[in-house]
């Protein structure tokens, strides 16, 4: 007969079978690198490269060719703080215009013919059909700020302000 006490079972016993020991573990494989294996990706990482340099070269070459845009803004704000600086409203929208545009478009227009190719520009009406005269009296009086009222002055600064945004470089 066989004795059939009650002793603790040993850790091989709970572990799994006879069989199992002097098993021993595989080997894993190398991990999978990240690092592509074919020339296209090559070729796409170098096009990408290309695609983000030529990026950064176009928005540098934007940003500096609209430094016209960003100081005539500047001197339109500064203009509304002070009334008496209008006179120089007219030579910082020809001075813009002729930074946006060729000096041949530009530099012979006065009057409504110099109003009409501000609106073209801007690709709306902005400027009134009278306002050319009063730019060109601007420029040219004595003591021009003294006889323009409060709300042509406001509408001469607040149209100038929306050309220099959303003027068109070339028309």
């Amino acid at each position: 007969m066989t004795d059939q006490t009650n002793t603790a079972p040993s850790s091989a016993e709970l572990f799994g079978s006879n069989r199992m020991w002097g098993l021993k573990e595989l080997p894993l494989p190398e991990p999978v690198s990240w690092w592509p294996q074919t020339a296209g990706w090559y070729i796409l990482a170098v096009i990408i490269l290309a695609a983000a340099i030529w990026l950064g070269l176009h928005l540098r070459d934007r940003y500096r060719h609209n430094a016209y845009r960003r100081s005539g803004l500047a001197e339109l704000q500064a203009m509304s703080a002070d009334p008496t600086s209008l006179t120089a409203l007219p030579f910082l929208l020809r001075k813009s215009a002729l930074a946006a545009s060729t000096r041949d478009d530009v530099a012979s227009l006065r009057g409504n013919d110099w109003v009409q190719w501000l609106n073209r520009s801007a690709g709306r009406e902005l400027f009134a059909e009278d306002d050319g005269r009063i730019l060109d009296r601007l420029a040219y009086a004595n003591e021009p700020t003294a006889r323009l009222d409060a709300a042509t002055a406001q509408h001469l600064l607040d149209a100038s302000t929306a050309w220099m945004r959303y003027h068109h470089a070339a028309v």
